[in-house]
């Protein structure tokens, strides 16, 4: 589960999370565009708690400080975002390191560069990926399982598009809107888990890919 302030709304961040993670979230990204370190703070906060009492990962997206302090599972990265072996060296080797990539040679890169997993998308057509270019569509799926590391889907998924994904032989996902832009997030969880399920879906965190659910 990818957090977003607008796709949340009128709930907080931290409502959010909780609400997915009762229907069956593995993970949860916090992550605040356009956000000073100052405004992300507090909400990064709330929203690690509700991870800790829920026992869901805890993954911070950009902020490496902010990662460092709260002690997230894992920090993901993108490329505005420091090297990932500078990263390391900050975080430690503990701390898993996740990377958004939209093509497998870029996944590919960051997992030889030392990324723990990475995102890869958009899948399906999208408004939060326009920029990033058409849709890399279930045909991508195959290749990318080839990569020696775990690959999360996202972009455009939801109960609709999903089991396309799993007959495809995807098996973790990331979500936004369709996990937060509705009115019961935590069926919508329940929902998109038990068709990940269906695909004997392992819910792997620590040093593997946190899953988002």
């Amino acid at each position: 589960m990818v957090l977003d302030r607008n796709a949340a709304a009128p709930r907080t961040l931290e409502q959010a999370a909780r609400e997915g993670i009762q229907g069956g979230v593995d993970a949860v990204v916090f992550r605040v565009k356009d956000a000073s370190l100052e405004v992300a703070r507090p909400l990064a906060r709330a929203v690690s708690m509700v991870c800790r009492d829920l026992r869901a990962a805890f993954v911070v997206s950009n902020f490496v400080e902010l990662a460092m302090e709260l002690q997230a599972d894992a920090v993901h990265l993108g490329a505005a975002d420091p090297l990932i072996s500078e990263v390391r060296a900050l975080v430690g080797p503990d701390m898993c390191i996740g990377y958004s990539a939209h093509s497998v040679d870029e996944a590919e890169r960051q997992i030889a560069a030392g990324a723990d997993y990475v995102f890869l998308g958009p899948i399906f057509p999208t408004p939060a990926k326009l920029r990033y270019g058409p849709p890399l569509g279930v045909g991508v799926i195959a290749e990318a399982l080839r990569i020696p590391a775990p690959v999360v889907f996202i972009g455009g998924i939801s109960p609709l598009t999903l089991p396309q994904l799993v007959s495809a032989g995807g098996c973790r996902v990331a979500a936004i809107a369709a996990l937060q832009s509705v009115d019961d997030a935590a069926a919508a969880a329940r929902q998109m888990k038990a068709l990940l399920n269906a695909n004997g879906d392992a819910s792997p965190t620590g040093n593997s890919a946190p899953q988002a659910g």
